[in-house]
């Protein structure tokens, strides 16, 4: 079946629809690459803090909400156009179910957002009127093309896609140059010419049969297209060492934990290291990343592993960074079969991150005939081995205990080869926390408050001392401080922000 267009009946190419999904997703990357550009020179900081999106997602909700309007304007909604609203974009934004009804709610969005013009035509607009370049022209004119490529699906088309391409227009007309004017007159005869060009697949230029205002856009070269990846990689890597440094300082700002500090700053030149003799392809070992930290309870080792995460990622060794916590609770199940089913979903949520598993050595508890910590850890052993590239655990708990854990099974000692073991908190680290602590909630100590407090860790014995708690005792002694602030606070008629902030030895006596 050809297009049918009057006399223009003979120029008409008829397109697949394979290959209106195929122009659909170059014109895609077209729009794509130059909304990278505009990150690149920094355009994009300002709407990512306000909106929360990546600029890649930033287009693929407009896209959707551009393209989901023109079915609903046209009240019809085929299998093909749903097909093309997904796949088109790199994520589905909207949400979109694969079949059935389009929520209500996700058409009022989309009307909302359409309602108004993008933020990205805006950049776009700004961009060329600070750099004479045509990115706007670029914007407009591609997402033409994808238009038009759903609307020919099935080789069909109507009045209803002018109709509502005139209204899309007519709204953005002021951030679009003096040469896309021409679009106000958009009718049938020009959406057909724009299809049959041979121009309709790369976008920018249009058909000089169309009688309208050619816009002159330089082609991209090779090495102009080598020298911007080349400078996005180097602002990525540049934000990448930003947060490296930001992560190392906040680790370096722990209270205490000097040597927890210097194995965690050697690992990370360690890995540097690695990275340069990489680069000149370089002999080198074996690295396990996957760490056992050890020490009482309230030591930080939470806190650091967290920081681990970040590093990791910072650092290129996880994709994702992200940071799972877990127990025994969370992997062992009652039955057979089903603990090794609770470890996997796990570490599939924790894959391209940090496994933090608390207490680890009650996994080893064979004692009981139906116990399954031996089971989970079977599983651990054979999924750690599946996904070393993009997943590190970290396993914690007392240090005899972790020796006894590490020895239930010979795949663990293995995989686990560095040891950091974290150290109780001395009194002074400890009322240095609990300041911080203070400062954090806009609270300042009175002098006696604190020589009390000074007196109370002091006369801590050794068993009152174990059962403290470390970091997680203060944060208790930190709640019970700011308890009896309120109740003495709340007599007072109109307390003054000097009254409210400041931590009397009233407040403090007896809080250990």
């Amino acid at each position: 079946m050809n297009f049918r267009q009057g006399k223009e009946t003979s120029m008409v190419q008829a397109y697949s629809n394979e290959e209106l999904f195929t122009i659909g997703k170059e014109n895609y990357h077209t729009i794509l690459y130059h909304c990278k550009l505009l990150e690149m020179e920094g355009y994009w900081e300002e709407p990512k803090s306000l909106l929360k999106y990546t600029i890649n997602e930033a287009l693929d909700l407009y896209l959707q909400c551009f393209l989901l309007l023109y079915p609903i304007y046209n009240n019809r909604f085929t299998k093909e156009e749903r097909e093309f609203l997904l796949s088109i974009p790199d994520k589905n934004m909207l949400e979109l179910p694969k079949e059935g009804s389009i929520p209500e709610e996700i058409i009022v969005y989309a009307e909302k957002l359409i309602s108004s013009p993008p933020i990205l035509l805006q950049l776009c607009s700004l961009r060329d009127s600070r750099n004479g370049s045509c990115l706007a022209n670029m914007f407009t004119d591609t997402l033409l093309n994808i238009f038009l490529a759903m609307v020919y699906l099935n080789q069909e088309k109507g009045t209803a896609a002018v109709s509502y391409i005139r209204t899309y227009f007519k709204q953005v007309r002021a951030f679009i140059s003096k040469n896309l004017e021409y679009l106000t007159g958009i009718d049938e005869k020009f959406m057909f010419r724009k299809i049959c060009s041979e121009d309709f697949a790369t976008g920018y230029v249009f058909d000089e049969k169309a009688q309208v205002k050619r816009i002159q856009v330089k082609k991209i070269k090779k090495d102009e297209v080598q020298k911007a990846k080349e400078e996005m990689e180097a602002v990525k890597q540049a934000k990448r060492q930003a947060a490296l440094e930001k992560l190392i300082k906040e680790l370096h700002e722990l209270v205490g934990l000097d040597n927890v500090k210097t194995e965690m700053q050697s690992l990370v030149n360690l890995i540097k290291v690695r990275k340069m003799r990489q680069e000149y392809n370089m002999p080198q070992m074996d690295m396990s990343y996957h760490m056992v930290f050890t020490g009482n309870p309230g030591t930080g080792k939470t806190t650091v592993a967290r920081l681990v995460a970040g590093i990791y990622k910072e650092l290129g060794i996880l994709s994702k960074g992200t940071f799972i916590e877990t127990d025994r609770a969370g992997l062992v199940a009652g039955y057979i079969g089903q603990t090794a089913m609770k470890v996997t979903e796990v570490v599939e949520k924790a894959k391209g991150g940090v496994l933090f598993i608390d207490e680890a050595y009650s996994l080893a508890s064979r004692d009981a005939a139906n116990d399954f910590g031996g089971e989970a850890i079977d599983t651990l052993v054979k999924l750690m081995e599946d996904h070393r590239k993009d997943l590190v655990v970290i396993v914690a708990g007392y240090k005899e205990e972790m020796n006894t854990f590490l020895k239930s099974n010979t795949g663990l000692i293995s995989r686990f080869n560095k040891f950091i073991e974290f150290q109780d908190y001395s009194n002074e680290e400890l009322l240095e926390i609990l300041i911080k602590m203070a400062e954090k909630s806009a609270m300042t100590f009175c002098e006696a408050a604190i020589d009390n407090l000074k007196e109370m860790l002091a006369a801590m014995d050794k068993e009152k001392r174990k059962d403290f708690g470390n970091a997680r005792g203060i944060r208790n002694v930190f709640e019970k401080i700011i308890t009896n602030q309120a109740n003495r606070i709340i007599v007072i008629p109109e307390p003054t922000i000097d009254e409210l902030s400041e931590i009397l030895l009233e407040d403090v006596i007896g809080t250990i």
